[in-house]
């Protein structure tokens, strides 16, 4: 299990990162705002964003992006702090409609975000992991985000990536979200890493103002069925430190 996890934790953090570089539309400019879609929203998703005549929110300071993350003392005994792997730096996609999926993936950098700090927690032998993350956006660029994250999982989410001439299918499947957020969107990445050789990461993308937080969890089978409540404890923190 700790060898499974270990190869497929960089890859399954790059998607994520690549995710959030598809939902701000690829290589745009970083104070450009990400154009809203008219697809409808997902399964899942809360979608009660602030009125369009309502005034832009506010970023998140340093202060609140720090208080927004999970800790140590927030997780159940048997998790520890650690530090994920570096992800490989240039991936390649079969489909050109999802070359946004692929332009940064691996930087953990988010176009038209102030990048705040990030969480990583290992339980036992590495038999699950968590990585958590915090971004601010200015405009309308949270509520741009999650919205523009939705459709391209839609499109993209079924597809091939290429890492340094490896070749990994990847799907995405849409899941229920925890609620208490202004906003969220939840999924589960299938991630062939080696010829049969699967990972399947769950995710949550929560929205709170112009603040929004990644959540990943990569278990074994046992350890999934902790997403849930793991999530809501995350969103749940993130939410108040954003209201703070």
């Amino acid at each position: 299990m700790r060898t499974r996890i270990s190869r497929g934790l960089a890859a399954a953090l790059a998607v994520s990162a690549l995710s959030l570089t598809a939902a701000c539309g690829g290589g745009e400019k970083k104070d450009d705002a990400a154009k809203s879609g008219t697809d409808k929203p997902a399964a899942g998703a809360t979608t009660s964003a602030a009125p369009t005549s309502a005034a832009p929110a506010a970023s998140l300071t340093d202060a609140q992006m720090k208080a927004a993350l999970l800790e140590l003392k927030d997780l159940p005994s048997g998790w520890k702090v650690t530090k994920h792997a570096d992800s490989p730096s240039a991936y390649k996609t079969d489909k050109p409609a999802c070359k946004g999926f692929t332009d940064m993936m691996g930087s953990g950098d988010v176009p038209g975000a102030t990048k705040g700090p990030s969480a990583d927690f290992a339980l036992g032998n590495n038999d699950s992991e968590i990585n958590e993350q915090v971004v601010s956006f200015t405009g309308t660029g949270a509520a741009d985000y999650l919205k523009q994250l939705s459709s391209a999982l839609d499109t993209c989410g079924d597809m091939t990536v290429e890492a340094d001439g490896q070749k990994m299918k990847l799907s995405a499947k849409k899941r229920t979200a925890p609620q208490g957020t202004e906003e969220a969107l939840a999924f589960t990445l299938g991630l062939e890493v080696a010829p049969g050789m699967t990972i399947e990461p769950n995710f949550v993308f929560a929205r709170q103002g112009n603040g929004v937080v990644r959540f990943m969890l990569l278990a074994d089978a046992a350890g999934k069925k902790d997403f849930d409540s793991l999530a809501k404890k995350a969103t749940d923190k993130f939410a108040k430190a954003a209201q703070g």
